[in-house]
Parts: structure tokens; C-alpha cells; sequence
């Protein structure tokens, strides 16, 4: 038989103790454990009938047995404070509903719904497109695209394309001819390349 109860009196050789109004004989095995119980505690005791003898074969602290018990797993809670809920029925206990207490805004959420289109940092809202980062860096490649094309069509660039086109015409013609001395196929093409050069000047 189990029963609970606090330990009323306890002999000096711990091999009896009362409990309640009734006396319980220790079996020596249980000693030991009696010896670190205290007179006043409360305890949880098996125990079997002998006559009109009790006989204890186990005895346990009652607050130990509460510390061993898992913890019940709590399977519908408030939404906003998370105190524990009978069933899934409402999802907020009477305190919070009462008091009108909303569902606090999930600061994750806020965080991932706007990103950058770039990188995809998180970003606190819609304003921007761009993390700051990629904003000042796609800031500064436009800066060096408007000054590139500033340049376009100026007489440098257009001596450069010329240049170029001459070069391109003397490299084609040179190509399909078969020369025995690198040098002279040097020679040959910075010829051709300046009689095109001074060809396609006077066309303006």
C-alpha cells in the first residue's frame, strides 16, 4: 500500500516512525533513507500489512517525487501572454481577452517580408529597393556610366574609333597574304593601317 503524509515522530535509531496516528516498522534496507528524513517532512511511503505490523519497503520525499514528474506538455496556450489553455477552443485566456491585449507583431516577420533585390538583405520596409550597400554602389557605377558617355562622340573618341578601323581593314588585307619575316608583316600592316587612317580622315 502507498500512502503520503509528514513524519509525526522518529526513533533515535531510525527504525520506526509515525506518521499520522499510526507507527511504521522500517526494514533495514530503508535505514539509511530514514536517516536523511527529518521529523516535520512530508513523505510518500509503500508499505505492507504484517499482522498488526506495518512494515516499510520504500520511502520517498514528497517534493522529490513532484521535482521527478515531467512536465506535462502544454498543448494550447495563450496567444498573447501564453498561459496555459484548457482546449483549443479560444485562443486567448480570459485575462487577455478581457483586457483586449492583442497578439504581439512578430519582429522576424516584419524583418523578411522586404528585401533587397540585389543581395536579398532584410529590409525594415518598402521605401527602397536596395540595402544601403547596394544603393550607394549602384549609385556609383551610374556616376561612372554618365561620365563614360559624357566622352561619347568627342573628337578623342572619335580619333580612337578611327584608328581602330584602320587598323581592323590593314589586319584583314595583311591576313591573306603569307609573309617569311615577322617584321616585314609588322611593316606592312602599320603602312596599309596609316593609308586607310588618312583615307577614312578625308571622307569628312
Amino acid at each position: 500500500m502507498e500512502i503520503k503524509g509528514k513524519i509525526v515522530v522518529k526513533k533515535s535509531d531510525n527504525k520506526a516512525f509515525k506518521l499520522g496516528e499510526e507507527w511504521y516498522n522500517i526494514n533495514n534496507d530503508i535505514i539509511p533513507i530514514l536517516e536523511k528524513i527529518n521529523k516535520g517532512d512530508e513523505v510518500v511511503i509503500t508499505y505492507e500489512q504484517r499482522g498488526v505490523s506495518r512494515f516499510v519497503s520504500k520511502i520517498v520525499l514528497a517534493n522529490a517525487i513532484q521535482e521527478e514528474k515531467p512536465k506535462e506538455d502544454i498543448k494550447f496556450k495563450c496567444e498573447v501572454c501564453g498561459a496555459p489553455l484548457k482546449d483549443g477552443k479560444y485562443k486567448k485566456c480570459y485575462k487577455c481577452n478581457q483586457s483586449g491585449a492583442t497578439k504581439p507583431q512578430s519582429t522576424v516577420e516584419e524583418s523578411t517580408e522586404f528585401k533587397c533585390e540585389d543581395c536579398g538583405a532584410a529590409l525594415k520596409n518598402g521605401k527602397y529597393k536596395k540595402c544601403y550597400i547596394c544603393g550607394k554602389k549602384a549609385k556609383s557605377n551610374k556616376s561612372q556610366f554618365v561620365e563614360n558617355k559624357s566622352h561619347y562622340g568627342s573628337p578623342e573618341d572619335v580619333a580612337g574609333k578611327e584608328i581602330g578601323c584602320a587598323l581592323g581593314a590593314a589586319a584583314t588585307v595583311a591576313s591573306s597574304q603569307q609573309f617569311n619575316d615577322p617584321e616585314i608583316a609588322k611593316q606592312f600592316t602599320l603602312i596599309l593601317a596609316d593609308e586607310f587612317l588618312t583615307w577614312i580622315r578625308a571622307q569628312k
